[in-house]
């Protein structure tokens, strides 16, 4: 018995000092999630993008619906990304603050293109052709990409705010794309 609450005691004092070592920064865990988060939907507005420009290349049969897919995956896309931007809390520090501020702005600005592009996608007629849709939903293209580049400013402005901040984004591994 006594082996067994030795061996608990030591279990306990070796996860409590291995806790503390190398263990990642709130700037870190923060800009981690915040590269992960736009990672992902950098990914998926690209190639939603990259599908629609090749479908309009080359309309064929199920164009209009592969385009419908297409816009609507990176309209839920960018919703789910503003979304969870204003949801990941900050280092609790000025610079947090303020990069938070920042990434706010981002995710206000993707809830203003959520907005237009679903609005857009309601102004297509239910049996458009597909001149008709093409021409509708064309706008939405630069509009996503432009906000490709937007992501990127904001998150090059964030990491430069603050030496922590730019330290957390430094570090963590899901911002390597982003450097």
């Amino acid at each position: 018995m006594r082996r067994f609450a030795a061996a608990v005691v030591l279990s306990v004092i070796v996860a409590i000092v291995l806790s503390g070592c190398g263990g990642s920064s709130p700037e870190e865990k923060w800009a981690g999630s915040v590269c992960s988060d736009v990672g992902d939907w950098k990914s998926q507005v690209q190639k939603a993008a990259d599908d629609v420009k090749t479908q309009l290349q080359s309309p064929e049969a199920g164009t209009l619906a592969a385009i419908n897919a297409d816009v609507k995956s990176a309209v839920d896309a960018t919703q789910q990304l503003a979304t969870d931007l204003k949801s990941t809390k900050p280092p609790d520090t000025e610079a947090g603050t303020q990069a938070k501020q920042q990434i706010d702005s981002l995710a206000s600005q993707l809830d203003t293109t959520v907005t237009e592009a679903k609005q857009t996608l309601d102004s297509v007629p239910e049996g458009a052709s597909l001149t008709e849709t093409v021409q509708k939903l064309a706008p939405l293209v630069p509009d996503l990409s432009s906000l490709l580049a937007s992501a990127s400013s904001t998150l090059s402005s964030v990491q430069a705010s603050a030496s922590e901040i730019k330290d957390g984004f430094e570090k963590a591994d899901s911002c390597k794309q982003f450097r």
